[in-house]
């Protein structure tokens, strides 16, 4: 009772392998089921991420540098390359390489388990390098004194990625959006763009098509002009329709 959906369904799951472990080990007798047979938990509803729009985006980023923040390079690098927070985390210099203008992602940083392993996906990806990315490895590598891309602040090691953006967002008078909303910035800005949905999806590493639809949704390239044909009033209709909004009670 009370409890969210996706704990409910979390719970079923947790029972149902309970006892289906229970069954096969014969610790639990005369019962030939799962007691969550039958029991529906109907799926949350999708949650819309929170985007930028380009307005918004190059003004996180000129205030992000007037105002000399140390988030700057790591949101920069966010917005493009559509890396996750673990994949800008393990990010090192020998994955650039700027005679090719590519970025080869094939690690992550996981916090909770301190370690660095593979991507989520589960393999590799390379990320072209555009005039803005060079630009800011450039700056980047001149000052670069580890092996690591970005600066390790201590917010970002500490894992307060989301509270700094949300904050700053906040402070300038812009959409407050999360850390990982960047890379859904970063996915409609290139679907806007007239990029290719597939090429799109090779880039940022999802697998699933259910994925790229979201974005796809989220960018609006499908809607977009779709009902320019539809006409429900005639010519002369719609003009007396437009022509009565002016007229003096």
């Amino acid at each position: 009772a009370d409890r969210s959906k996706s704990f409910q369904a979390k719970m079923k799951g947790t029972i149902n392998r309970v006892f289906t472990w229970g069954m096969e080990e014969s610790f639990i007798k005369d019962i030939y089921q799962s007691p969550t047979i039958g029991i529906k938990v109907n799926r949350k509803s999708e949650r819309v991420p929170t985007i930028l729009n380009r307005q918004e985006i190059s003004k996180l980023m000129d205030s992000a540098k007037t105002l000399d923040s140390p988030w700057y390079p790591i949101w920069a690098m966010a917005l493009l390359t559509g890396c996750r927070n673990g994949e800008l985390f393990a990010l090192t210099w020998d994955d650039i390489d700027f005679s090719s203008k590519s970025i080869r992602v094939s690690k992550s940083y996981n916090k909770r388990l301190r370690l660095t392993k593979s991507t989520k996906a589960g393999y590799w990806r390379n990320i072209p390098i555009n005039t803005d990315l060079k630009k800011l490895l450039l700056e980047l590598k001149s000052t670069s004194v580890t092996e690591h891309v970005l600066p390790r602040i201590r917010d970002w090691r500490q894992g307060y990625q989301a509270r700094a953006l949300k904050i700053f967002c906040a402070g300038i008078g812009i959409t407050p959006i999360r850390f990982q909303d960047l890379r859904a910035c970063f996915a409609t800005q290139l679907l806007q763009n007239k990029v290719a949905p597939a090429t799109v999806m090779k880039i940022c590493g999802w697998k699933e098509l259910d994925t790229m639809a979201r974005y796809i949704r989220l960018a609006g390239i499908d809607e977009s002009g779709a009902t320019d044909s539809l006409q429900i009033l005639s010519d002369a209709e719609a003009c007396k329709k437009v022509v009565s909004l002016y007229k003096k009670g």
